[in-house]
């Protein structure tokens, strides 16, 4: 009995649907589920498996890139782009076998030759040329003349992403992968006819366990040879050449009519690098009567290899007229053809987008970014949607080519957020193999992204659209702080940058910000959305002599708000001394509610003054645009951080690496005036003249504010140390006469104490405000010594009061306060008032502990302060009182007997 006659028609349908879902399995790259299909499509057969091992991978082709698929274009764009495992991405090299492989070359880049999976296999096109490009100008009267330049089925294009034709799927077998068998779907004959009625009997035995002399049915023999064909995909899938071809032969011997075995060992041969054969077996596929649908292409790619384009241009003529061809053919259908630089690199880029096309693996990833960069090669500068591009090159492993496209596309257009947020997550994700130059276009990157309104708004839509509500754009402070402190978490601590990444973040941040405040910076030529980004991207874009330009004209504007801001602090200045001396006049002794009294007349006074000031001061962005877009922006910066001791470490080097490799001042030293580098890490003084010498002068003025800050902290700080303080001023006022200085830094010093001592008063820490205030006042001139003893002597009078009223303390410590706030500012009422009760009371004590002269002297001096007082307050009732108080106590005293005397 016959194998056809045991085995049902059910089995033989179960067979077909396992190699169809074998052949799905392969398609999605999944072999070891495709195996197992195979192997039971071969035991519901009633034959044994094609022995396919465990592994992974997908099919081979005539180029010996894909066992899913046919031979494609694969490696001439690997010798267009030259990617290979050990060498430099480069363009296209006539010189060395222009678009294609060396016929005389490895097979693809097979495992085992250390390159990788498409590996650098050319053909020649005999050119010979300089740059390796077939245009149409070179070989407008070649093999091509008459025939379409743009390829059959070529469409109008624009960067490759809109032809007419769908990209995926547009043939019988396979695309240009071999992974989309989105007609039948394997090589091994689907098509009924190429099984049918007539083929010869096998020359061996189909497997083991079935002898050569018993032929299989035409059902059994179909599904069987299909499977061994599948078996085989797998094989190749896997690297496993051999083995592969073993397997179509054995197809091949049991249907030897057909066109897919030979296909498929037209495939195999070319993997191994047997172009001959290849050739051999794809011209029997394309003899049988019913040719297989890719072999034409596949034979074409063939040619290619071997250095025959006119017989690969012929083939794809002749595959063009029987369907449209496929991304792949399409690009080297343009090349042979002569098509342009142009065009060839649009095609390369639209086949990679159809690589892309198909499921996700790793050797379509790759064979993706190796189009582009072959692309990229061809047609260097901006492409249009250069972050889908870029995208498809990194994840394909080419990352310095997906940076080299963004870096185009962000001088293209500095101002899209889109170009501007995929090159900077390229750049972050670059790890360890980022250089420190990297890392600071990187920085600049996301420094651009922080202030970009922009790329906020797409935030903040793409968060709407996700969770199905309204975002809010108050969100975007929070939102902008997170991602600030993400980076500076992703940041390496070091990159090798002269400048640590958290601090330059910071900075390019900063600039950015103020940038933003005053409307960004203009694009170039006056078109197009503003910038709000840092130094470091002004001088990527090689703005920097624009920018100085900008910046100085914004100074100037600023000029005239500044001596606005001077004349309005004076006039402030002015009606602040007049109150605090009207309010001197209205504060009583002895009160409680005199004291609150004075803090609150004090805080009106200092509102206004602030108010003044702010409405005649120019902005933040105003004052600190040149110093931001400069090196001085890290001391800034630093300043604002209250680390005033790091400021003056970073401003004691402001030279480039090359100024300061050459030797020269330390201290506060800046790039030489020949220096090509100064403008681009100063470009807010590239537009300033005299630039080096007005960045060196600026230098000094924050040396100068730094060691005013540090006098402040020390201070200021839990435990004061007012000498230390002191000294700090000291050397602040020395250094500001040398850069004129002098007056502004004084004032500058008096208030930071003036505001340090009414916090200690406000505090009831009346002793460290009065030791504030004495040390502030043992280094300030006396053009603004006034206002420091007015403040003085308000303080000396509230701590001489409060002392004065604690019944268990002694009044000579009280009375050397008030003494001295009577001689501070003798206007002051309450102070005159309370001296005069603390010297009668005072006198009463030294009386009663047996010092007679001591009382005396003190009634005496009690009587004298009463009457210079009311010189001041004529007819005050409260003075004259305790004047005649005084009297009559220094008469009592007087006539008692002193026992001393006797």
């Amino acid at each position: 009995m016959t194998t056809q006659t045991t085995k049902t028609r059910t089995d033989l349908s179960q067979a077909e649907q396992a190699c169809a879902e074998g052949e799905s399995a392969l398609e999605r790259g999944d072999t070891s589920a495709a195996e197992n299909h195979f192997t039971r499509a071969l035991r519901l057969a009633g034959v044994g498996d094609g022995g396919a091992t465990e592994g992974d991978g997908r099919g081979g082709d005539g180029w010996g890139h894909d066992a899913q698929g046919d031979a494609h274009a694969g490696d001439a764009v690997d010798a267009v782009d030259a990617v290979d495992a050990g060498g430099p991405e480069r363009g296209i090299d006539v010189g060395s076998d222009a678009y294609g492989v060396d016929a005389g070359g490895p097979a693809c880049g097979s495992p085992g030759t250390g390159g990788p999976p498409h590996g650098p296999d050319t053909y020649d096109l005999g050119t010979g040329g300089p740059t390796g490009v077939p245009d149409a100008e070179s070989h407008a009267a070649d093999r091509n003349a008459g025939t379409l330049v743009h390829g059959p089925d070529a469409e109008t294009d624009t960067d490759g992403l809109n032809a007419a034709t769908p990209v995926p799927g547009r043939h019988v077998e396979s695309d240009a992968y071999g992974l989309g068998a989105r007609g039948s779907t394997d090589g091994s004959d689907t098509d009924r006819g190429m099984y049918g009625p007539g083929a010869g009997s096998p020359t061996r035995g189909p497997a083991t366990g079935n002898p050569a002399h018993s032929p299989l049915p035409e059902g059994v023999a179909r599904v069987v040879a299909r499977a061994w064909t599948g078996v085989g995909r797998v094989w190749l899938a896997r690297g496993e050449g051999a083995g592969a071809e073993a397997e179509f032969e054995r197809a091949h011997a049991l249907r030897p009519s057909a066109a897919g075995p030979l296909h498929w060992l037209g495939c195999a041969a070319a993997h191994r690098g047997d172009l001959a054969a290849a050739e051999r077996h794809l011209t029997a596929s394309l003899a049988c009567a019913v040719p297989h649908g890719r072999s034409l292409v596949q034979r074409a790619y063939v040619h290619a290899r071997a250095g025959n384009p006119d017989s690969a241009l012929g083939d794809l003529r002749a595959a063009a007229s029987a369907g449209p061809l496929d991304d792949e053919a399409r690009w080297l259908f343009a090349v042979l053809a002569g098509g342009s630089t142009r065009e060839v690199a649009l095609r390369l880029r639209r086949a990679a987008l159809a690589a892309l096309g198909g499921h996700d693996g790793d050797e379509l990833r790759r064979r993706a970014a190796a189009l582009l960069a072959a692309a990229r090669g061809l047609d260097p500068g901006s492409w249009s949607s250069s972050p889908l591009y870029a995208v498809a090159l990194v994840r394909g492993g080419c990352r310095a080519a997906a940076v080299a496209l963004l870096d185009d596309a962000v001088r293209d257009d500095p101002s899209d957020y889109r170009v501007t947020h995929t090159l900077a997550v390229g750049l972050l994700n670059s790890g360890d193999a980022g250089s420190g130059s990297t890392w600071e276009r990187c920085v600049a990157a996301w420094a651009a992204l922080l202030h970009d309104a922009g790329f906020w708004a797409h935030v903040l839509e793409s968060a709407s659209r996700r969770y199905g509500v309204d975002v809010e754009p108050s969100l975007v402070p929070v939102l902008r702080a997170g991602l600030r402190e993400a980076l500076e978490r992703c940041l390496p601590d070091d990159a090798g940058t002269r400048v640590a990444l958290g601090p330059l973040l910071q900075r390019e941040a900063d600039a950015a910000k103020l940038l933003a405040a005053i409307g960004g910076f203009p694009a170039a030529g006056g078109g197009g959305a503003p910038l709000f980004c840092g130094p470091l991207r002004i001088a990527e874009l090689g703005r920097s002599a624009e920018f100085g330009a900008f910046a100085a004209a914004w100074e100037q504007s600023f000029a005239i708000a500044r001596t606005a801001s001077a004349s309005a602090s004076v006039d402030a200045r002015a009606q602040s001394f007049a109150a605090g001396s009207a309010t001197s006049a209205e504060v009583e002794a002895e009160t409680e509610a005199g004291p609150e009294a004075e803090a609150e007349a004090e805080a009106a006074t200092a509102t206004a003054t602030a108010t003044a000031t702010a409405t005649a001061t120019p902005s933040a962005a105003s004052t600190s645009l040149t110093y931001a877009f400069s090196e001085l922006g890290f001391a800034r910066l630093l300043l604002g951080q209250d680390k005033a001791v790091d400021a003056l470490a970073a401003l004691s080097e402001l030279r480039c690496p090359s100024c300061r490799a050459r030797g020269g001042p330390g201290a506060g030293a800046v790039c030489e005036p020949a220096c090509g580098r100064f403008d681009e890490l100063n470009p807010g003084y590239a537009g300033v003249p005299d630039k080096h010498l007005r960045l060196s002068l600026d230098a000094r003025g924050l040396a100068l504010e730094a060691r005013l800050s540090m006098g402040r902290s020390e201070m200021t700080s839990a435990r004061p140390d007012f000498g230390a303080a002191a000294a700090y001023w000291r050397r602040a006022l020395v250094h500001s006469r040398e850069i004129d200085r002098y007056r502004e830094t004084q004032t500058a010093i008096v208030d930071m104490a003036l505001g340090a001592a009414r916090a200690a008063h406000r505090d009831g820490r009346l002793s460290l405000a009065v030791s504030t205030l004495d040390a502030t006042r043992s280094v300030i001139g006396a053009n603004e010594r006034g206002r420091l003893e007015g403040q003085l002597a308000r303080v000396l009078a509230d701590r001489g009061i409060s002392v004065a009223n604690d019944a268990e303390a002694l009044l000579d410590r009280p009375a050397a306060d008030l003494r001295r706030s009577v001689a501070f500012n003798p206007h002051l009422l309450r102070a005159q008032v309370s001296l005069g009760i603390v010297l009668r009371g005072l006198a009463a004590a030294r009386w009663s502990s047996g010092s007679l002269s001591g009382a005396r002297d003190t009634l005496r001096e009690a009587v004298d302060q009463l009457t210079a007082a009311l010189a001041l307050f004529p007819d005050e009732p409260d003075l004259e009182e305790l004047r005649e108080a005084a009297v009559a106590d220094l008469d009592h005293v007087m006539w008692q007997p002193d026992e001393s005397e006797q």
